[in-house]
Formats: structure tokens, C-alpha cells, sequence
């Protein structure tokens, strides 16, 4: 199957760091539904096809499972923290890929992806992850000079200051209309690298988006029936930057896009979670260069909601690179090596707590 006929591709391909996917030339957009009707699951052309549910998830695929991974959505900038963390940890006995459920947003997708496929332990016996990584890494990285229909959809999801449908739907209508640049298959074949086949790696991962029609959450799993790397572009098609990406017949855009850039509802019940974002949640983030969304994260009250519902949870705060005060672009791929280095030692340092929680 070719790239494009994985993508339903309309008009310009496009890719770019940790994300990619087709660029539609601006279709007329309909009446959108109601809030009612998205959160039900309902598309404006009536039908349910399984990818849409409502925050929080329920049922949860989470409950009743021993171990639950949360990778949240940072560029380039977390990807490469994560790959570090992980790696440290497995130097030390401690194999996150064995958590029975794994949801990835954006770069966190990306994560997911490589660690449920096992690929990261084989790579690591082929690579430097210290010489190696960050110039693999860095072929996923977009031109980063912005045209102006670029910077029109970067800066309203910036400027977003609710996360109603309405306003999940304007940045999607931004992401659609805007010119990004071609390169998709330089992206599936890094990504290809990266992950391996393009078959969904394990039934613990899913991954999440959101509907730039509707704007919908969605939540993409092994039943699905699509290939993880799409999922991966989907999840990780920043406005503005990259994408959006097609599934199925839903063109969506970034998972981080809406009010939470973790999704961590997704793995409630389980009974422990480690959950890994860039931020802490607050409000700082945006200035600081941490989130690409001015919405507000719920990331604190979703990890309480995670230990009243008596899940043993670690939140782990990426933040900013020690010495900085302010990321300019977690894009650029100048973050790759020093992410990697000090998600490495993040790694170590927080390892007892780590291996406590997941023994």
C-alpha cells in the first residue's frame, strides 16, 4: 500500500517533526454538531465509527489492568527526553514496555510506539544513543521558518483560552488551511526506522487525536485496524506545522489540541500509572515555550482523579532543561542531544521511585 492511499490523500502532502499527514485545500465545513451530540460520539455525517470518545473515557480500557504508561505531547524537545528515560531505566532492570496499557499524545505517540514495538531495545544495540539518536530524531524535524497561513493557526491555538468545540473546531479549520510543507515520505520512512513495521506493535498502545470537523477526541487502538504510523502522524499533526492526517474519514490534527495533553482518563483503573508530561499543568507553560495550546491543562486534576479512583500514580515533569528559562521552539532539533542526556539522568535519579511503583 502506498503512502498516499494510507493517507486518503487530498491535495498537498505534508510532514514534519513528529507529525505529518495530508493538507486539504480548504473544504466548505458544514453545520457543526452540537456539544451534545460530540460528546455522544456523534459526527455531523451520522455515523460512529469507533475513534471518537468523550473525555473522560468510559468505560475505561484501563480498568482492571496492572500497569499503565501516560506519555504526553512535547516535540522533539519530550520525545527525545523520553527515549532517554527509557533507556536509563532499562539499563537498571526496569522495562517500561511491559505496561499493559500505554496512551501516547503527539510526541508522546511517537514514544509509545517505539517502546510497545519493542524497537528502542533493538535500536539501542545498533545505536549510540547519545551519537546516533539525535541525528535520527532530527529527520522528523519541519522546516521551521513559518509562512503566514502557518503562524495564523499556531496563534490561535496559543491564543485559545477555553477548550470548548468551538474553539477546537477554529484551530482545526486553521490546520486544514494551512500550507505546510511536503515531505511525508521522509517522514514515514524515519518513522518506519524507528518503530518497525507498520502494523499496530501491541494491543497496550493507543494513541489519541483530535477531529478538526468536529473536534472530537479521538482514541485510536489495535481494533481500529490502521497502521500505527498513521495513528503516530495523526496524533502528533501540530497546527501549523505538520498534517492534518486522515483516519479513517476524520481529518484531525494534534492529540494535545484540547484541554488536556496527557489524556490520562484513558488509563483509569488500572492500578499503577506513570505518567510523563512536559509541563506541570500550569498556566506558565505557554510562556515558558512548554505548550503550544493556551488552554487550560488539566493535568493535575487528572492524576487526582487517577488516586481517587485507586490508581498508584508518578507524575514525571519533563520541564525546562536545567540552565533555561524558555524553550523557543520544542521543534527545533538543537533540544535533541540534551533532552536525550538529561531524560537519561532523570532517568537514573528517579529510578527507585520508578522501580517501586512498577515491581
Amino acid at each position: 500500500m502506498t503512502i498516499d492511499e494510507k493517507l486518503g490523500r487530498r491535495g498537498l502532502l505534508a510532514a514534519g517533526a513528529l507529525g505529518a499527514a495530508t493538507a486539504m485545500a480548504g473544504p466548505v465545513l458544514a453545520q457543526a454538531p452540537t456539544a451534545a451530540n460530540a460528546t455522544a460520539g456523534a459526527t455531523p455525517a451520522g455515523w460512529n465509527d469507533g475513534l471518537a470518545h468523550p473525555i473522560p473515557y468510559t468505560p475505561s480500557p484501563g480498568r482492571g489492568k496492572e500497569r499503565g504508561l501516560v506519555l504526553g505531547g512535547g516535540g522533539a524537545y519530550l520525545v527525545s527526553f523520553m527515549m532517554g528515560y527509557f533507556h536509563a531505566l532499562k539499563e537498571k532492570g526496569v522495562d517500561l514496555a511491559t505496561a499493559d496499557i500505554v496512551v501516547g499524545t503527539s510526541a508522546g505517540s511517537v514514544a509509545g510506539a517505539v517502546l510497545t514495538s519493542g524497537r528502542l531495545w533493538r535500536l539501542t544495540g545498533e545505536l549510540d544513543i547519545f551519537a546516533d539518536f539525535p541525528k535520527l530524531f532530527a529527520e522528523l524535524v519541519p522546516a521551521l521558518q513559518a509562512n503566514p497561513s502557518q503562524e495564523r493557526a499556531r496563534k490561535l491555538a496559543v491564543d485559545a483560552r477555553d477548550a470548548s468545540f468551538e474553539t477546537i473546531r477554529n484551530i482545526g479549520r486553521a490546520a486544514m488551511a494551512a500550507r505546510n510543507p511536503a515531505g511525508t515520505d521522509k517522514y514515514f520512512g524515519t518513522l518506519h526506522r524507528l518503530i518497525g513495521p507498520t502494523t499496530w506493535p501491541s494491543p497496550a498502545l493507543h494513541t489519541t487525536a483530535n477531529d478538526c470537523y468536529t473536534g472530537e477526541r479521538i482514541v485510536v487502538s489495535a481494533s481500529a485496524g490502521l497502521h500505527v504510523d498513521v495513528a503516530c502522524a495523526a496524533s502528533s499533526s501540530l497546527p501549523g506545522s505538520m498534517g492534518p492526517t486522515w483516519l479513517k474519514d476524520r481529518l484531525c490534527m494534534d492529540g494535545g489540541i484540547c484541554q488536556t495533553s496527557t489524556h490520562a482518563d484513558v488509563v483509569t483503573g488500572v492500578k499503577r500509572a506513570l505518567v510523563i508530561s512536559l509541563s506541570d499543568g500550569g498556566p506558565q507553560a505557554v510562556t515558558q515555550g512548554l505548550r503550544t495550546s493556551g488552554m487550560p491543562n488539566t493535568l493535575q486534576q487528572e492524576v487526582r482523579d487517577l488516586e481517587a479512583g485507586g490508581t498508584r500514580t508518578m507524575l514525571t515533569v519533563a520541564g525546562l532543561l536545567p540552565g533555561t528559562q524558555h524553550v523557543d521552539n520544542i521543534m527545533d532539533p538543537k533540544w535533541i542531544g540534551p533532552m536525550l542526556r538529561y531524560g537519561h539522568e532523570r532517568g537514573l535519579a528517579e529510578l527507585p521511585q520508578v522501580k517501586a511503583l512498577w515491581a
